[in-house]
């Protein structure tokens, strides 16, 4: 499980991360893929339709958690 300590490092970690590709870098594609996990993120909380168990769903979350601040 996620701690909250882990949760506030990887959100302080993402929002620098947009802070400098959109303000220093101007790297739009950057943007673009931190957006889309922000994203994929987002819909990993909804994904599933009720058919997942409680488990996979929170193991979907954290993929995606986990994956926030991935620029590849």
């Amino acid at each position: 499980m996620i701690t909250d300590k882990q949760k506030i490092a990887k959100y302080e970690e993402l929002l620098h991360k947009i802070q400098l590709n959109a303000e220093v870098c101007l790297n739009d594609e950057n943007m673009r893929r931190l957006i889309s996990n922000i994203c994929d993120w987002s819909y990993a909380h909804r994904r599933g339709n009720g058919e997942l168990t409680d488990e996979e769903q929170q193991n979907c979350i954290d993929k995606c958690f986990n994956k926030l601040t991935n620029l590849e």
